[in-house]
Formats: C-alpha cells, structure tokens, sequence
C-alpha cells in the first residue's frame, strides 16, 4: 500500500514536471489584451540602470519608452498596443541573462537585447534557441550579436574604428597618432584593432598606444605622459564618455595640448565633464546622432524627448527609439497583425520578424538605415566637435 502510494506521488511529480516544461517554456506564445481587446506587443529592454554604466541603460530605456508612448498615443500599429518590459542588468552579463529570462517569463516577443557588448553577447547565446528577434540599441562589439536572429542598430566596433582612420587621413588631422584605451573593454578593443589595421594602411603612424583597464582608471598620469613624449599630434581614445572626462582633466591640468578623436561611445561626454566642458573643447567624435539637428524625425525625437525628461537626448536614446519604429516596420512589412498572430506560432511569428529586418529600411534619429543579413546596419556616420561646450557637425 504504502509502495503503491509512493509510486502514484513519483508519476505525479512527473507528471507535473512534465507539464510545466510544456507550460512555462511556451511563456511567450500566449497573446494579453487590453481591456478594450487590443492585443499587446511586449517589447523587452535589458540593461545597466544602476551601476557605472547606468546613464546608458537609462538613455536606451527612455529612448525605447518615448517611442511606445507615441506610437499607442496614436492608437498603436496594426491593431496592438505596445508594451515596453525592463530588467536591470547592472552593467553584469549574468545579470543581464537573468533578466532576459524573467522577461521571456513576462511574454516578451521581441527584444532589444542588452545595451552593452558584453551583456548583449551573453544574452544572444542564451536565447539562441528560443528564435525571437533580437535587437540591440547599443551593442557594438562585432560578436556581440553573432545568430540569425540578432541585429544591430549602431554601428560596429570595426565600422567605427574603420571611419575614424579614414577621417584622420582625408582631412589631415594627424600623421601621428597615440592611442589610449581601456584594453579589458570589448568595445575599445574592437575600435583600436581595426583602427590600427586601417591606419597603417593609410601611412598613418602610431607612436604610442596606452592602455588602462577598469580597475586603473582614476590616474592617468603614466599614460598621458608617455602621450606627451611620443610626439603624437592626435590621440585616438574610444572609450566611454566617464573614463574619457576624466582623462581629460587630468590631460587640461598637465597643459598636453593634443587633438583627440573618439567614437560613439563618448555620447554624453559633454554632461560628464561637468564644470569642467573646457576640457573637452575641441573633441572630435563619431556618431551618427546629432541632438542639435534642426529637420527631420532627428528634431521630432529630441524636442519630445525634452519635453518629456527634461534633458538632452544621447545617442543611446536615440538608437533605441529608432529600434522600435523599426520593430513596428518589420511588424508591417511581415504583415502581423492583431488578427493573425494569435493564431500562429511563435515560431511563425519569429520567422517573420527577422525575415523582415532585411526587407525593412527606415528613417529615425540616427539616419535612414538598412539590414544586413549579418545583422549590420547600414547608414552614414556623422563627425561632431565640441565647440563652446556644444557639439557641432564637421563637414
């Protein structure tokens, strides 16, 4: 009897077991509604709202948010209502893992990945199997995406590094350059080994090359010295804008009087020197967003966006608020609908969102862009300087 009864508890343990994989693997097929029955489209953002790397999560967040907002102000797109889930990576790839997993728990259908390379690449290994399109704002490593299912919006690390050689070159900023970075960071690396490649090429010379890492970078005296003795006319420094405000102030209260160049990463640089904007005066860095525009949906997203926050949009805001116009391209172009999608898939749904990335082009904040089957984007990059603590577009 008492055999029988252990053997009935293991079957339905078993049981149940087996019911949950059916159950809570397939989350994300289910369809919510709105109580007036418009069926929504959960949109998930993974990425550091706390932490050192917090202004960024925070930009691609608020970026995304505006987007949705408008876009159900406007009575949503092909019947759903947009729905935008978060998860706070803290600027951690395990963490950033975690989240994606709760949100695909939560219903996300499509996701805008992780906001830095690491994270993101984390999370595309994760979700390999689980097909939904991936697309992420901010993630520029080249391997951070890496399936068939991930894009970009931003540029590459290569693309970058690339660009700023050529722009070296073609306007003659410099014939010798130093170069400082922080040689732990993806997206430094990805910039500096492709830059390197092209500037020899170019007969461009590179007479030093500093490095730091995320444990060092509060005194750059050593660095910046040996930049001041190499005989370098430009640094070539992509890296974020928190490491790059400091670096600065410690080069102004050296008296190194230097050109420096930096790539998108340096978004925000202006806010992060502070009292101290002087130290930027003259920086040169890639984009391919510019706050200042005065046409365009670039002018339409950042008059809403002050008018909502109360601040200037970065770059990272504005990458995320194109991604999810282009979500709502890639929902039209696919033909999804409210009607047929609750009938179909996930699979099915899933095919045809990323089927449709490269049949999509859209025009945002950051440009008119198109898709590779490789998931890059395809756009043209803008040079900024800083000038009288503003960014102004170079020819």
């Amino acid at each position: 009897m008492k055999a029988t009864k252990k053997i009935l508890a293991i079957t339905l343990v078993l049981v149940m077991t087996a019911l949950c994989f059916a159950s809570c693997g397939k989350k994300n097929d289910v369809w919510k509604t709105t109580e007036d029955g418009k069926v929504i489209l959960e949109i998930g953002f993974t990425g550091p709202l706390t932490g050192e790397y917090a202004n960024y999560g925070i930009s691609v967040r608020d970026g995304a948010k505006l987007a949705v907002e408008e876009i159900n102000a406007k009575g949503g797109v092909n019947g759903f209502e947009l729905k935008l889930l978060e998860a706070d990576s803290g600027g951690s790839g395990e963490k950033a893992v975690q989240g994606y997993g709760k949100l695909i728990d939560d219903g996300m259908k499509v996701s805008l990945g992780g906001t830095l390379s690491g994270e993101n690449k984390d999370i595309v290994a994760a979700a390999k199997n689980d097909g939904l399109l991936i697309l992420t704002p901010s993630a520029s490593a080249l391997d951070s995406i890496g399936e068939p299912n991930a894009f970009r919006l931003c540029f590459n690390d290569p693309q970058q590094g690339e660009i700023a050689a050529n722009t070296i070159k073609n306007k003659n900023l410099a014939t010798k350059v130093a170069i400082l970075y922080d040689n732990g960071n993806d997206y430094c690396v990805g910039n500096v080994d492709t830059f390197k490649t092209k500037a020899a090429a170019l007969g461009i010379t590179i007479v030093t090359e500093q490095t730091y890492t995320e444990s060092t970078n509060t005194d750059f005296t050593t660095q910046l010295t040996a930049i001041k003795n190499s005989g370098a006319e430009l640094v070539f420094f992509p890296i974020y804008a928190a490491d790059a405000a400091k670096i600065l102030r410690q080069a102004a209260q050296m008296s190194l009087d230097i050109e420096w160049f930096g790539a998108d990463g340096l978004d925000g640089l202006i806010e992060k020197c502070g009292d101290n904007v002087a130290d930027a005066e003259g920086v040169l860095l890639l984009t391919p967003f510019y706050a200042d525009s005065q046409e365009g949906v670039a002018k339409t997203f950042v008059d809403a966006y002050k008018a909502k926050y109360g601040k200037t949009p970065d770059q990272f805001a504005a990458d995320a608020y194109d991604c999810i116009y282009t979500i709502v391209a890639a929902l039209t172009k696919g033909g999804l609908n409210a009607d047929n999608v609750v009938t179909m898939s996930i699979e099915d749904f899933n095919a045809k969102m990323i089927a449709a990335m490269t049949q999509i082009e859209v025009t945002g904040a950051t440009g008119t862009m198109k898709w590779t089957a490789d998931g890059e984007t395809v756009k043209e990059p803008m040079i900024l300087k800083i000038v009288n603590g503003k960014t102004v577009v170079v020819d």
